[in-house]
């Protein structure tokens, strides 16, 4: 007994000695393969294969060692053999094929191919595992057949779309990839965002784009139950800003859905957060037509408003009698909406940012926010907002400290959010205003550190232009008077800030501050609508001031006043391209491509 137990410890110590010197010499020939050293590597792993044990973990180095080295006949022999002791194993079935091919051996390939089938063709899975390792191999269309054969017996026209529209996909079948995308899609609901972001990559080519809008049709068209192929549409639509496209299809889907318009708003809001607000304001209409839920009705009215104001403030000048009409309509809407609806505070608050800003009544719009900011039971935060516009509309009047009393109380009141940032940066700029520049950037640089990303980047820029303007000038009689003009276009005393922005210019020269007065004069001759005045200080920035951080900003403001005022669109192509060979890094250099192959005729969807 005691003899027996030691001749198997002797055996297992054999064996474990035995393994680990393959092992070793695995990882040698392995070292060899990655070093490229061919024929050394060849070597061993010739010398390891004899062992069946031993295959799986050399084959893939070892078989491709002898293709990359061209040893096409080593090559066969070698997989003969694995196949013939390891029969059951797919994937060197499916290297044998590829071994015939490649030898151009069209009758051993088609054997083999029929073999391997009808050996598994009753399998699923192992069909549908055989496609994926021909495909390894870039044999994708017999891949294509045996996944077709697994679909067949599946007895199930969608099981493996993913895997069809790889391989569709690697073929160039567009159609047929697009296709099984649509049948995965339409699986399960929870597939469909999925699905969206596959194609959201493929939609860079137009010829896709048009596919996929035909085989949504069509589907659509066959299938008016299933409202996947309008939910589709819809976001196409909005993938190519064709918001009138994406209207039409959210039409179809509030019908069938009985949702009252509720798709229709989620359109025309995407629509207005894309700035294309008239096609917002006639979405909104629609709901207001057809909606018989007042609840809805009021709310696609109220968004309507905000769409016709972003609308008209959206360029520049201002069209005080539209400005006009629609004070009257938040009006209109404060007295007739429901009660407890409190959009209609908001009608209210906006109502007086127009009389502040573009009608010229102040008073009108004071009196309006200190009634607002009395009235009971309305939310924190909007009260906060009105706080801030009463503040706005006291420093359009000249009230500072009743403004900077106000911003505090906001920030007070809200210490670690959004609106209390953006009171202390309202406060900071008010300061920078009253050229009190040492507070003002004491209060940037604690802002600087915002948690809101859009705040903290105003504050580091107001901060950076008060440090630049501030050296060497220890009078600080420059930034000064710059932002005494800047106060003065804040409360719209246009033309008195364009009298003394120019007086600034004429005595501030060699002053670092003069591109930036410059820039402001621009901004300010938009303002006032004078576009061909506004490219005199545009182009001295582009002739004297290119290399200056305002350089790519003159370039492409003088494109878009081109383009968009003077409608020169061919002086403008130039400048646009004039832009893209100068600014390529610039952040504008997307759409100024974009502008340019529009106005030079290229079709972009």
């Amino acid at each position: 007994m005691e003899k027996q137990l030691v001749n198997y410890i002797l055996t297992l110590m054999i064996i474990a000695t035995t393994f680990g010197q393959e092992l070793d010499q695995t990882k040698l020939a392995n070292e060899y393969y990655l070093s490229k050293e061919y024929v050394k590597a060849a070597q061993i792993y010739k010398k390891l294969s004899k062992q069946k044990k031993n295959i799986q973990r050399i084959h893939t180095n070892y078989f491709d060692l002898m293709i990359t080295s061209e040893k096409f006949d080593d090559a066969a022999k070698y997989i003969s053999h694995v196949v013939r002791v390891l029969p059951n194993q797919t994937r060197y079935r499916v290297d044998q094929i590829y071994m015939a091919g490649l030898l151009q051996k069209k009758s051993d390939n088609k054997r083999l191919n029929d073999d391997l089938f009808q050996d598994y063709k009753n399998n699923p899975i192992a069909l549908k595992r055989i496609s994926e390792e021909l495909s390894q191999r870039k044999l994708h269309r017999e891949g294509l057949f045996f996944l077709s054969q697994a679909r067949t017996i599946s007895n199930d026209p969608t099981i493996y779309a993913l895997d069809f529209a790889k391989i569709y996909k690697t073929i160039g079948n567009d159609d047929k990839m697009l296709g099984e995308y649509l049948k995965f899609a339409a699986q399960q609901p929870r597939h469909v965002p999925y699905i969206k972001s596959i194609l959201q990559e493929l939609l860079s080519e137009d010829k896709i784009k048009m596919i996929l809008e035909e085989q949504l049709i069509t589907s659509a068209q066959r299938n008016p139950d299933e409202l996947l192929y309008n939910d589709l549409l819809m976001w196409l639509y909005i993938q190519q800003n064709d918001y009138y496209g994406a209207f039409v299809q959210a039409k179809a889907i509030d019908r069938s859905r009985n949702s009252l318009g509720k798709t229709v708003m989620q359109v025309a809001k995407v629509a207005h957060d894309n700035q294309a607000y008239s096609d917002a304001i006639s979405f909104y209409g629609y709901v207001v037509t057809k909606s018989d839920q007042r609840n809805i009705r009021e709310k696609a009215q109220f968004l309507s408003l905000l769409s016709q104001e972003k609308d008209l403030t959206h360029e520049v000048p201002v069209d005080a009698e539209v400005a006009d009409q629609l004070t009257d309509a938040y009006q209109w809407f404060y007295d007739h909406a429901a009660e407890k609806n409190t959009d209609r505070y908001t009608a209210l608050k906006n109502k007086s940012g127009l009389l502040a800003y573009y009608l010229d009544q102040p008073d009108t719009a004071l009196s309006i926010l200190e009634d607002l900011v009395t009235l009971p039971g309305l939310r924190r935060t909007f009260i906060a907002q009105v706080k801030m516009d009463l503040g706005n509309v006291h420093l359009i009047v000249g009230n500072h400290w009743e403004a900077s009393l106000l911003y505090s109380q906001v920030e007070k009141e809200n210490a670690y959010a959004a609106i209390g940032y953006e009171a202390k940066l309202k406060n900071a700029r008010l300061h920078y205003f009253m050229s009190n520049f040492d507070l003002a950037k004491a209060h940037l640089d604690i802002l600087k550190r915002s948690t809101t990303k859009e705040i903290a980047n105003d504050a580091l820029e107001l901060s950076l232009f008060i440090e630049t303007n501030t050296l060497g000038d220890s009078n600080q009689l420059g930034l000064t008077d710059y932002a005494r003009v800047s106060l003065l276009m804040y409360q719209n005393r246009f033309e008195e800030a364009h009298d003394k922005l120019e007086i600034l210019i004429n005595t501030q020269l060699g002053h670092p501050i003069l591109d930036d007065c410059f820039w402001l004069l621009a901004k300010l001759e938009m303002r006032l609508g004078r576009y061909e005045e506004a490219l005199d200080p545009i182009n001295i920035l582009i002739s004297e001031y290119s290399e200056g951080v305002l350089g790519d900003d003159a370039l492409f403001m003088k494109a878009q006043i081109l383009e968009e005022h003077l409608d020169n669109a061919l002086e403008a192509q130039k400048v646009y391209q004039q832009f893209l060979g100068e600014f390529p890094g610039s952040a504008y250099a997307v759409e100024a491509r974009r502008r340019f192959r529009l106005l030079r005729g290229d079709s972009i969807n």
